[in-house]
């Protein structure tokens, strides 16, 4: 039997120190907020053990000079302990554990400011539209999922039901619908007639709705939800399900009084 070996040149990265799976140790260190020269000597003190200022500047390649104020710094953080032997100072990397804790103090810290920069945000410009793009079949179920859970007494919608079901099955329609009406809310619903959005129109009450026509020559594939300050403009043509939800007050009373004029007009 013939073995073939195969040789590879492995070159070094420039300030790398550490191999293998611990390169990538240092960096995610780095994202609790040590330094780079922090994270360099923690990891050199866990392979070295105990061990002095000048061996710890050696294995992790950092500066004489710099190295002291990073002892300082990850003795602050509780992730290096001193200890004496002689008249040697030598300095014991802590377990590792502790960088559950630092990790846990910085989110303890963000969820103590979080409620202010959520006020910062909601007292944002309030002209100015949010947007969210939605696509594909999660796309949809967050958008009726969102509708449901904004909860509006009335939802008004401008439909073309035969494209809209090229996306949404009917089982999902009917279970949609069902919780709709378990949490009271009436929809308002403008379409062109065919055998499906008749047979609709003629469960009136029970389904929780009311349906008027629009004349055949206005067709168009898509469907708007108008809602609690939202617009809810869903593709039907396109191959995959495209959705954008607009928030703005504005907008929202513009669609909203389009929708009652073409109401107004539509036949029952």
């Amino acid at each position: 039997m013939t073995r073939t070996f195969v040789f590879a040149t492995i070159k070094p990265i420039k300030n790398v120190i550490i191999y293998d799976n611990k390169y990538m140790s240092i960096e995610t260190i780095k994202q609790l907020g040590l330094s780079d020269n922090e994270a360099k000597v923690y990891v050199a003190s866990l392979e070295l053990g105990q061990a002095t200022v000048q061996e710890l500047g050696k294995k992790a390649k950092v500066k004489r000079t710099t190295v002291y104020t990073t002892i300082e710094g990850l003795k602050e953080k509780g992730l290096l302990a001193e200890t004496k032997k002689g008249k040697k100072t030598l300095f014991i990397a802590q377990n590792p554990e502790a960088l559950l804790a630092i990790s846990e103090k910085r989110l303890a810290e963000i969820k103590k400011v979080l409620p202010e920069l959520k006020s910062i945000y909601n007292a944002g410009d309030k002209e100015k539209p949010k947007l969210k793009f939605f696509e594909g079949k999660e796309g949809y179920l967050a958008v009726y999922k969102n509708i449901l859970k904004e909860n509006p007494k009335e939802l008004l919608a401008i439909s073309s039901y035969e494209s809209w079901l090229k996306h949404v099955d009917l089982e999902f329609e009917e279970k949609w619908t069902q919780q709709r009406i378990k949490q009271g809310m009436f929809l308002r619903w403008l379409d062109f007639k065919t055998k499906a959005t008749a047979k609709r129109a003629k469960e009136g009450k029970k389904g929780l709705r009311e349906i008027r026509f629009l004349p055949d020559k206005f067709a168009f594939s898509s469907t708007i939800f108008i809602y609690e300050g939202k617009i809810g403009l869903m593709s039907g043509k396109a191959k995959d399900f495209m959705a954008v939800i607009i928030e703005n007050q504005e907008f929202y009373q513009t669609f909203k009084q389009f929708f009652e004029m073409l109401f107004l007009f539509a036949k029952s």
